[in-house]
């Protein structure tokens, strides 16, 4: 027990003694590892207190912690920042107002300044410019008078100065027989004063010089053409002003229209084409250059109709055909199942000759629209047209021979071509010269007595021919009158056998494609196949078209019968007649009695024909009335019905048209309703409301045709 307990004093002494000895061991070797450590020589670290003297002025601020969540302004610091921003936007643009207001008061002033300098400067170029005139030196003056005009174009006074130094100059070079290089001083004279009688006066003389007639308008068109071609627009501007002052025709205008198209101004090129069909409306380059600006403006309709104009005023205007049919191609192109644009077509290929082209596109129309009402008066137009040109190539041919003396084999051509077309006044001349030229003046004066019946204000060449084989003759002017009505009989008779003979020819034309057709399709179906026509494939009656009647691809409308009565003429001149001997004088009184019993049938036939339409007044009035009734108790076919009986006896009454059109357009023909617009729009192309009817109703033609593709569509993807 004393063991254990001396044990445990043992223990706990130790416990007692260790800390102490272990304190005392640290200690001394912290004093060795100091003592061995470099001594610091830097300043003490700053106490806690010296970082917080929150009075001083150089305190450091802790930046604040950065956070995921910024704060957002409330409505009244947004309002107070829009403010700000607002005021300074005022204040800057307010500046801005002030700083713009003095940058254009400096620039005015510099204008101005400079203004005055050029002016001065023209004076001074001015005035040399007349001190180099004095010596002679024109060249340098004409230098210094263009820089006067440049600096003050405003100056009259320097423009006049320039011109007669220009005039001067091209007096000297005129004197030298520089004739060309005069005349273009002269026109450079003109163009800086167009008012210089003298430089217009030099002019003439230098080209005199030249061997130009300055009175020649077709001389001067020539050179105008020529400067255009090398670029010399003022040279050309002023043969054509000085052509203008000789002659307002219509080539004068066209002339002036092409030189604005050079200068880019459209504008004024058509107004100047458009009074060039105003002087003549048959002047096919004016319509033609129209044309070509409408369809620079996208004006296609107006185009088509300006080149188809073109192409009927010159059959040989090889431009205004090709463009009028690529125009009518682009239009199928894009729309190739509307029947209008293959009848288009097609009268564009007729126009330019293209007939075989045509009757393809008639073909194309008849697949989409048999019913067409265009498609059998555009086959009987071709059927015309191919019988023209039949006529035509009789007519060259007799030319041809004519020139070479064969007077007789003429005469076989040229009667060839009057059987196809008795009412064509140029082969009716032809022949007659061809039945003078072998003698049988008795036929050759009753050939150019039919060509003055046909037309007798173009053909005063046969009216002068015919009178002198009367003379020779010993004819009286009743027999010329008996003649004149025996050759309008004929006329008259020819004119009413010609519309059966070319229903027969359409009649033979349309069987023979039909036939075709039928074995074309069967040739087609499989063997053994068999098809039983139905009731509605059976073939239907032709009607039967007027050839008297132009159609649109002629260039005309329907054309009166004609009727030698009403007509009254002079076929030659009495006023020579009267100086005549004795003998001569009867016949002129046998030949006022003949002309007097005419004129007496001519105003008995005038009578007739006015209390004729005294007496078709009121039915007319009172159909339009009752067209009236049907349409305000919307009955639009009777009033359709009773329209076509009307047009058909007053043909050429655009009103008529017009107003059967609107009825089959409500009763929803819209096919039948076109062409009737069409033929109104023609006959009255002035009336603006006939013209946009027609656009109108085509366009609903177009979307519904449109509409009923989308719908085939649709139901058969379905």
């Amino acid at each position: 027990m004393n063991t254990s307990i001396l044990q445990m004093l043992k223990q706990s002494s130790l416990l007692k003694v260790t800390p102490v000895f272990l304190a005392v061991a640290f200690t001394v070797a912290l004093g060795t590892q100091s003592a061995l450590a470099t001594k610091l020589t830097g300043a003490p670290l700053p106490y806690e207190r010296e970082t917080k003297e929150f009075n001083s002025n150089n305190s450091v601020v802790i930046p604040p912690s950065a956070s995921r969540f910024q704060r957002r302004l409330d409505y009244r610091e947004e309002e107070k920042l829009k403010k700000q921003q607002e005021a300074e936007a005022a204040k800057k643009a307010e500046l801005d107002k002030l700083r713009a207001i003095e940058d254009e008061k400096k620039a005015q002033a510099q204008q101005v300044e400079n203004a005055k300098q050029y002016i001065q400067m023209a004076i001074d170029a001015n005035n040399s410019a007349v001190a180099f005139g004095k010596q002679g030196r024109w060249n340098e003056a004409i230098v210094a008078h263009e820089k006067a005009v440049q600096y003050d174009p405003s100056n009259k006074q320097f423009k006049i100065n320039l011109s007669a130094a220009r005039t001067a100059y091209g007096q000297q070079r005129l004197s030298q027989h520089d004739y060309a290089g005069a005349a273009h001083l002269f026109r450079q004279a003109l163009a800086a004063a167009n008012d210089n009688s003298m430089a217009a006066k030099n002019l003439s003389e230098a080209l005199k010089k030249q061997g130009i007639d300055p009175g020649s308008v077709d001389q001067r068109l020539e050179l105008a053409e020529k400067f255009m071609a090398s670029n010399d627009l003022v040279g050309a501007s002023i043969e054509i002003q000085q052509c203008m002052a000789l002659e307002q025709s219509a080539r004068v205008y066209q002339k002036m229209g092409d030189l604005c198209v050079r200068y880019g101004q459209v504008t004024n090129a058509m107004a100047y084409y458009r009074q060039a069909i105003v002087k003549d409306a048959d002047f096919g380059p004016a319509h033609r250059q129209l044309a070509f600006l409408q369809m620079s403006k996208n004006d296609f309709t107006a185009a088509a109709a300006s080149l188809r104009k073109a192409v009927i005023c010159d059959s040989k205007d090889v431009a205004a055909g090709q463009a009028l049919v690529e125009l009518w191609r682009k239009q199928v192109a894009q729309n190739p199942l509307l029947a209008e644009n293959h009848l288009g077509l097609a009268g564009a290929m007729q126009l330019t000759g293209d007939f075989a082209g045509a009757e393809a596109e008639y073909r194309r129309l008849e697949a989409l629209d048999p019913r067409n009402p265009g498609l059998e008066s555009g086959r009987a137009s071709l059927t015309r047209a191919y019988q023209h040109a039949k006529a035509e190539k009789h007519r060259l041919a007799a030319e041809t021979l004519f020139s070479q003396g064969l007077r007789r084999e003429a005469l076989g051509e040229i009667n060839q071509a009057v059987m196809l077309e008795p009412r064509n006044a140029k082969y009716q001349y032809l022949m007659g010269e061809c039945l003078e030229g072998i003698g049988d003046y008795a036929a050759a004066n009753k050939a150019y007595l039919t060509c003055v019946l046909i037309d007798p204000e173009n053909n005063r060449e046969a009216a002068a021919r015919m009178k002198e084989m009367q003379k020779a003759a010993g004819m009286s002017g009743a027999d010329v009158a008996k003649m004149s009505g025996q050759i309008g009989n004929q006329l008259s008779n020819q004119m009413n056998a010609a519309p059966q003979q070319m229903q027969q020819q359409a009649l033979q034309q349309r069987q023979m494609q039909a036939q075709q057709m039928q074995q074309q399709q069967f040739a087609q179906q499989p063997p053994g196949s068999f098809r039983v026509a139905q009731p509605e494939e059976q073939p239907q009656q032709l009607q039967q078209p007027d050839p008297s009647r132009k159609s649109m691809y002629e260039g005309g409308s329907q054309r009166p019968a004609f009727n030698p009565q009403a007509m009254n003429f002079r076929t030659h001149d009495e006023s020579q007649q009267a100086q005549a001997d004795l003998e001569q004088e009867r016949q002129q009184q046998a030949r006022q009695a003949a002309m007097q019993a005419q004129q007496a049938q001519a105003q008995q036939a005038a009578q007739q024909q006015a209390a004729a339409q005294q007496n078709a007044a009121p039915s007319t009035n009172d159909a339009l009335s009752q067209v009236s009734v049907l349409e305000s108790q919307r009955d639009y076919q009777g009033a359709a019905t009773l329209l076509k009986q009307m047009c058909e006896a007053d043909v050429q009454n655009p009103e008529l048209h017009h107003r059967l059109a609107t009825n089959l357009l409500n009763l929803g023909q819209i096919v039948e309703a076109i062409p009737e617009f069409r033929i109104a729009s023609a006959l009255k192309p002035t009336m603006k409301a006939y013209s946009d009817d027609l656009a109108r109703a085509m366009a609903i033609h177009k979307r519904s045709l449109m509409s009923d593709k989308s719908d085939s569509s649709v139901s058969g993807s379905k």
